[in-house]
């Protein structure tokens, strides 16, 4: 019987026309008899699409709408976002991706979940509730290939195709049964770090309504040194806001114009100073203010961002060495638990330590620097102009290619006529007391080259912000980490003291292989429960130059229906 689409309850679905006319009927049955297979199917998905254009809120705003309209015919047109846990757990989400402003897309969809749900349009709000699942899981999707541009610097600006049809088939199971929150939360980061940043995102979302107290100071703000009450009363706003400043807590007025800045005001600065990576030392200068008017909108979108980076580091493996870049600290974790840290330095601004995995397979005593080709044009021919002594004073040796050992007498080189884009020799540094990596290193294949390693520069681990080097990791108990790392694999250090006190060269292979990841942190949750920020070496976090809006992002219209085209 051919069907027709009758409203019912604001929107549309699929019914049988009664009719009492026998010729009538007899007319359809012979129209029916007369369609294909396909003919059935191109109606009932018309029909579909039909019911799908008069419920939605708005079809052109759909980014999947062929595929809604498909899973939504193929499960009998049933609401799938009827339980809160659900509606709660894809809008936390979605909202955190929305307060990390790369995505003009997902800003979008949070203010229009948000919208939908207020109105209390279930149909309206399940197509664009299961229209954003689609989107959320073809973002996860993309995000090993794209999320390092996404989280750092870049905006989330094209279509993305629709997520597989198992992946489909699997919203709809979970959404027809009571499965839909679990499966929803399956999708967050699997790392504790991501609900503790949540907790810290709704804390603050509270405070952003709130005038943030500035403190301003026109020089550096000492110890003991007397301010005025105005200036004192703002920055305990601001400590109290921030969680540094107790009902307990009291000033110590010096007069009736001035307070001493010292006692609990001194001791909340400096444990905000500890928080955020800063000189602990009470001194109020540039970094400092920096930190303090850093409003609750700001800390909340450096929140959020860094709770989506957590999409990129792993945290399933046992066994593993983590740097943290903006921490200027490693860790050592060994069967999950946290058994080791250290201060390291890491790359300066120009010569950035690379985000990346690898695996560390043996520890080297006594090692011998093979000098990178860059750090040979840029630091170190140009000191060779005038003369080679440089070369003998920091034990370098010249050696023919990467393949010889046999050392080249430098007096036998014309310096002078040595092209700095065309070295054509090996620069290597012998092992020793100057060697530029020190004692040991710590072997972690890569494309980039970049390891750990020990350092005669043990004067930058006392600074706080400590990115020196030209890559690589200077680690500052060096020898710490290799005697544990030896025991781990059943060895000790002190078997290889001989090696140690010849300065001799020795590789130590690794019986357990720890991996090893470099990761980029501004902001994270201390077991304690307290919110830790640190600077932007990298300028990582600068968003990209944008507009937030609540309209939808111009492609999703303009480039709909490419993305369909992918989605069949």
């Amino acid at each position: 019987m051919a069907n027709e689409a009758i409203e019912a309850g604001g929107m549309r679905l699929l019914a049988a026309p009664s009719t009492s006319a026998h010729s009538a009927s007899d007319q359809a049955t012979s129209v029916e008899q007369t369609l294909s297979a396909d003919d059935h199917r191109q109606r009932a998905y018309q029909y579909a699409r039909d019911w799908l254009e008069s419920a939605a809120p708005d079809a052109t705003v759909l980014a999947y709408p062929s595929a809604l309209t498909q899973d939504y015919l193929d499960n009998g047109f049933s609401l799938l976002w009827t339980q809160d846990a659900a509606r709660d757990e894809l809008a936390t989400q979605v909202n955190v991706i929305s307060l990390a402003s790369f995505s003009p897309e997902f800003e979008w969809r949070a203010w229009q979940l948000r919208q939908l749900r207020q109105q209390g349009s279930d149909t309206a709000y399940d197509i664009f509730a299961t229209d954003t699942a689609y989107a959320l899981m073809s973002y996860l999707n993309a995000v090993p290939d794209k999320g390092m541009r996404w989280f750092f610097g870049s905006l989330h600006h094209s279509p993305l195709p629709a997520p597989s049809v198992s992946q489909r088939k699997a919203v709809f199971k979970a959404g027809l049964g009571p499965s839909l929150p679990a499966f929803l939360r399956k999708l967050r980061p699997q790392h504790p770090q991501y609900t503790a940043l949540i907790k810290q995102i709704v804390r603050l979302q509270r405070q952003a309504r709130s005038m943030w107290p500035s403190v301003n100071s026109d020089g550096l703000i000492y110890p003991d040194q007397a301010v005025t009450i105005s200036l004192a009363l703002n920055l305990v706003d601001n400590l109290s806001m921030q969680g540094y400043w107790g009902d307990s807590q009291r000033l110590e007025a010096l007069d009736g114009k001035t307070v001493r800045y010292g006692g609990d005001l001194l001791d909340a600065v400096k444990r905000f100073q500890s928080q955020h990576g800063l000189s602990v030392d009470g001194i109020i200068g540039p970094s400092t203010l920096k930190w303090l008017n850093l409003d609750a909108s700001a800390r909340i979108r450096l929140l959020a961002l860094n709770a989506e980076r957590l999409r990129l580091w792993s945290a399933q493996q046992p066994d593993r060495i983590v740097v943290n870049i903006p921490d200027y600290r490693m860790r050592l974790w060994a069967n999950d638990q946290n058994v080791f840290e250290s201060k390291v330095v890491v790359g300066r601004q120009s010569r950035r330590t690379p985000l990346f995995s690898s695996r560390l397979d043996s520890v080297v005593l006594n090692p011998s620097w093979n000098v990178p080709r860059s750090i040979v044009q840029k630091d170190i021919l140009p000191k060779l102009v005038d003369g080679h002594d440089y070369l003998s004073q920091h034990q370098y040796r010249i050696l023919p290619n990467w393949q010889s050992d046999t050392q080249i007498d430098p007096s036998s080189i014309d310096w002078q006529k040595v092209s700095v884009d065309g070295f054509p020799y090996r620069l290597q540094q012998a092992p020793g007391r100057g060697n530029a990596l020190g004692k040991y290193k710590f072997n972690t294949p890569n494309r980039n080259a970049i390891y750990l390693h020990d350092t005669p520069a043990q004067s930058l681990f006392s600074r706080s912000r400590r990115a020196f080097s030209s890559g690589c990791i200077r680690v500052e108990q060096a020898e710490q980490l290799a005697d544990l790392l030896l025991d781990l694999s059943g060895k000790q250090l002190t078997d290889y003291q001989h090696y140690i006190d010849k300065t001799q060269t020795k590789w130590v292979p690794l019986k357990r292989r720890l991996a090893v990841q470099t990761i980029y942190q501004t902001a994270w949750v201390t077991d304690d429960g307290e919110v830790t920020f640190r600077d932007d070496v990298y300028a990582y976090d600068v968003p990209a130059k944008r507009t937030i809006t609540t309209q939808k992002p111009s492609y999703l219209t303009q480039q709909r229906h490419s993305v369909e085209m992918q989605a069949q």
